[in-house]
C-alpha cells in the first residue's frame, strides 16, 4: 500500500457535506481571524511585561502595561473561540493527516488544554495584581503565562507540521519496529516556520497601538501625551519588527521542500513584499487617523500568509497522491442552509451588535447610552437568536420523530 492510498483509505467514508473547495476557503478565511488574535495576544503579553518592568522609567509605561494586560486577557478568549472554526474545517478535508498527527503526539495534544488553562489563570492573576504599587515579583505570573502560550503555539505548530510528513508516520509510530503508543513526543518542528509566525506578533501589536491611539483620541479624559506615546511606540515596534519577520520568512522559504516550485512561487515574494510595504507605510505615513488603515493592511497580510500555508499543504500532500478534490461529496442541504443562515444571521446580526456596542461604549467618556440604530440592531439580534434556536430544536425534533416513530 502506498502512502497516498493509505491516506485516502483513512478518509471519512461518509465523505463531505459540500464542495471540498468551499471548506478549504472557509478554513483559510477563519484561520486569519484566529491567528490575528494569537499574534495580538502574544504581542500584548510581551508589551505588558515590558511595560511593567519599565514603569519607573516613564509616566506612561504602567498605564500601557495595564491596558495591554487587558487586551491579552480578551485576546486569549477570542483566539480560543475563533480557533474552533479552522480546526473543524481542517478535520473535514484533512482528517487523515490531522488525526494521525494528534494520535502520534496524543499526550501533547491533550496537554495543550491543561497548559492553556494554567497559562490563562496565571495571566488573570497578573491582570488582577498589575497596579502601579505592585511588587516586581508579580510579573512572574505574566512570564509563566507567556511561556505557556508560546509552548502551546509550538504544540499546534508541531501537530500541523507532522501532518505534512506522512512518509515518517510509521517511523514515529513504531521506532525500531517497536510500537510506541505513549504519544509523548513532538516528532517534528520546523523552527523557521514557527519563529516566523511568532515574530509577526511584533508588527501586529505595533499596528494595533496605532489603531489604539486613534480609537481613544476623541476621549477628552485620556491624556493626549499618553496616546502620542502609544502611537510612537507602536510605530517603532512595527517598523523594526517587520524586517525581523522578513528574515525569518526567507529562512522558512529556504527550508521548503525541494523542487523549486514552492521557493519560486509568486505568493512567497508577495508575502515578503507585504512585510516591507507595511514597514515603509508605517514609517512614512503613520500620521494620526490612519491606524485602522494599517490594521486592515495587517489583516490583508495575514490572509496572504493563510493562503500561502494552504498552497504549501496542497503541494506537499499532492506528491503523495492526496487531493481534497477527490473526496466523496454527499451534499446535506438542510445542514448547509442552517450553517449559512447561522453564519450570516447569528454571526452578522449578533456579532455586529456586540461589536458596535463595544466600539461605541469604549469611546464614551461618561455612561454610554446607545442610539436608536444600535437599539434596533439589538432587537434584530435578539429576534434572530429566537428564530435560530426555534429552528434548531424543531429540526432536531423532526429528525428524531422520523427516526423513532416513522418507518
Amino acid at each position: 500500500m502506498t502512502i497516498g492510498s493509505m491516506m485516502n483509505a483513512m478518509r471519512d467514508p461518509a465523505g463531505v457535506p459540500g464542495a471540498p473547495g468551499l471548506f478549504e476557503a472557509l478554513f483559510v478565511g477563519t484561520w486569519v481571524l484566529h491567528i490575528a488574535f494569537v499574534l495580538l495576544t502574544l504581542g500584548a503579553c510581551a508589551l505588558a511585561v515590558a511595560g511593567f518592568l519599565l514603569r519607573e522609567s516613564g509616566p506612561h509605561w504602567a498605564r500601557l502595561s495595564a491596558a495591554m494586560t487587558g487586551v491579552a486577557k480578551i485576546g486569549v478568549s477570542l483566539l480560543i473561540v475563533l480557533g474552533v472554526a479552522p480546526l473543524l474545517f481542517t478535520q473535514v478535508i484533512y482528517d487523515p493527516q490531522w488525526y494521525a498527527s494528534n494520535v502520534l503526539s496524543a499526550s501533547w495534544a491533550i496537554g495543550f488544554i491543561a497548559t492553556l488553562i494554567v497559562g490563562y489563570c496565571s495571566w488573570f492573576v497578573f491582570y488582577a495584581k498589575n497596579e502601579a504599587s505592585a511588587k516586581r515579583v508579580v510579573v512572574a505570573y505574566a512570564v509563566v503565562a507567556l511561556a505557556i502560550f508560546l509552548l502551546d503555539g509550538l504544540i499546534m505548530h508541531a501537530l500541523t507540521y507532522q501532518a505534512l510528513l506522512p512518509e515518517r508516520w510509521m517511523e514515529w509510530y513504531a521506532p525500531g519496529g517497536v510500537v510506541d503508543t505513549s504519544g509523548a513526543r513532538l516528532h517534528a518542528v520546523q523552527w523557521p516556520r514557527y519563529l516566523f509566525i511568532i515574530s509577526l506578533s511584533a508588527p501586529a501589536v505595533g499596528v494595533f497601538l496605532l489603531a489604539y491611539a486613534d480609537y481613544f483620541a476623541p476621549r477628552s479624559d485620556i491624556d493626549p501625551s499618553y496616546l502620542a506615546f502609544a502611537r510612537t511606540l507602536g510605530r517603532k515596534i512595527a517598523v523594526f519588527g517587520s524586517p525581523v519577520s522578513l528574515a525569518l520568512l526567507l529562512w522558512w522559504t529556504a527550508d521548503l521542500p525541494p523542487g523549486g516550485h514552492l521557493v519560486a512561487h509568486p505568493l512567497a515574494f508577495l508575502l515578503a513584499l507585504s512585510l516591507l510595504a507595511l514597514a515603509w507605510l508605517v514609517w512614512t505615513k503613520s500620521a494620526p487617523g490612519r491606524g485602522y488603515l494599517f490594521l486592515g493592511a495587517g489583516v490583508a497580510m495575514l490572509l496572504l500568509l493563510s493562503i500561502w500555508r494552504e498552497i504549501i499543504r496542497v503541494s506537499v500532500l499532492s506528491t503523495f497522491g492526496y487531493s481534497i478534490d477527490d473526496y466523496k461529496v454527499n451534499i446535506d442541504w438542510p445542514s448547509a442552509i442552517l450553517f449559512a443562515t447561522t453564519l450570516l444571521g447569528v454571526g452578522g446580526l449578533v456579532g455586529g451588535f456586540y461589536l458596535t456596542l463595544c466600539y461605541q461604549a469604549g469611546r464614551a467618556r461618561e455612561v454610554y447610552f446607545p442610539g436608536a440604530s444600535v437599539a434596533r440592531l439589538g432587537s434584530a439580534a435578539v429576534g434572530v437568536l429566537i428564530v435560530w434556536i426555534a429552528t434548531f430544536f424543531t429540526y432536531g425534533a423532526a429528525v428524531w420523530v422520523k427516526n423513532v416513530f416513522l418507518p
